[in-house]
């Protein structure tokens, strides 16, 4: 099973988070995966850097870890043209090593720009028209798309990589996750191993049969979210920088960082360990990653909020990293 470490745009400066991906790449990780946000999911203390040309430095900077987004939203300020192009220059100029996950993303990344934020059925079908472009133009088609919202005039990409970039779909509910099988190389879920294998493993695989595709070939990726540190007391406090995704969700139309971070705000820090492992013991990580290996995964990206990601890291190297 491979292990990813997430770079989180919205908690550290794109220079900082260079720095993050070449201490993955020393360390061992066999992935590095970022976050594609207008806006973060806090408002004090927070940044969010553009994350197409970090993946350029990312890329630059490191020599054999691969390096994409989750996730790319198509469903505004993306067309899935574009999302096309930029992914196939990068697997041009880096081959093996981008990959792009798309979804049906957040009310953050399309409001602040002026777009509406439509409901989650709309954004599955954008979603889908976005799958379809992307899939076509790297089949090398010169692409009259007319589709649900997205659309393409004899559009075509002139380079494209040796060797296919890796496009994922995320999910967390069976309907996104059957577009992730009829489409995706690879399929990310942030869900629970239970969840999973009841309710979305189910959907990958009819997506896939109602696609003539192959499920086992799909690349299956959880995220799990952990904080570490040698006082709990300190990995617990970190975790509270990301209150705002629970509070908020991903549904909602709530586009402001602020109203976000005020929402929040009014969650007690013990009810995110619900969701986070929080912890001063690396063998808490390293079952956490052996049960996503019995549920069947095929890799796990780490969401660190640890206070000290340096030390996350070298734990990682030193502790865990070998054990798979």
């Amino acid at each position: 099973m491979d292990i990813g470490l997430f770079a989180a745009h919205e908690e550290y400066g794109p220079t900082t988070l260079l720095e993050h991906a070449e201490m993955a790449e020393n360390a061992g990780f066999d992935t590095v995966w970022t976050s594609d946000h207008v806006h973060p999911w806090w408002h004090t203390g927070a940044e969010c850097g553009a994350a197409w040309p970090w993946l350029g430095s990312a890329l630059e900077r490191t020599d054999t870890v691969r390096i994409g987004t989750g996730v790319t939203p198509p469903i505004a300020r993306y067309h899935p043209g574009a999302i096309a192009q930029v992914f196939a220059t990068l697997g041009a100029m880096y081959p093996g090593r981008p990959f792009v996950s798309i979804g049906t993303g957040e009310s953050m990344n399309e409001v602040p720009l002026g777009y509406e934020w439509p409901e989650y059925e709309e954004r599955r079908k954008r979603l889908v028209d976005a799958c379809e472009i992307i899939t076509r133009l790297w089949d090398g088609e010169r692409l009259d798309y007319d589709g649900h919202y997205w659309e393409t005039n004899a559009l075509k990409l002139y380079t494209l990589p040796e060797q296919r970039v890796p496009l994922f779909v995320a999910g967390n509910g069976p309907r996104t996750t059957h577009v992730a099988g009829r489409y995706a190389d690879g399929f990310l879920t942030i869900t629970d191993t239970e969840k999973y294998t009841e309710r979305l493993v189910p959907a990958l695989e009819d997506g896939a049969e109602s696609a003539g595709r192959d499920p086992d070939e799909i690349t299956r990726t959880r995220q799990i979210l952990v904080s570490y540190a040698d006082e709990y007391d300190e990995a617990l406090e970190s975790v509270g920088f990301w209150r705002g995704v629970p509070a908020v969700g991903f549904d909602q139309e709530i586009p402001d960082p602020r109203d976000i971070e005020a929402e929040g705000q009014k969650m007690p820090l013990e009810e995110m360990t619900d969701t986070w492992l929080v912890t001063t013991d690396p063998e808490d990580v390293r079952a956490e990653l052996e049960a996503c290996d019995e549920a069947g995964f095929d890799e796990v990206e780490i969401h660190s909020a640890s206070p000290d990601q340096h030390s996350f890291v070298e734990m990682m190297a030193e502790e865990v990293l070998d054990h798979f």
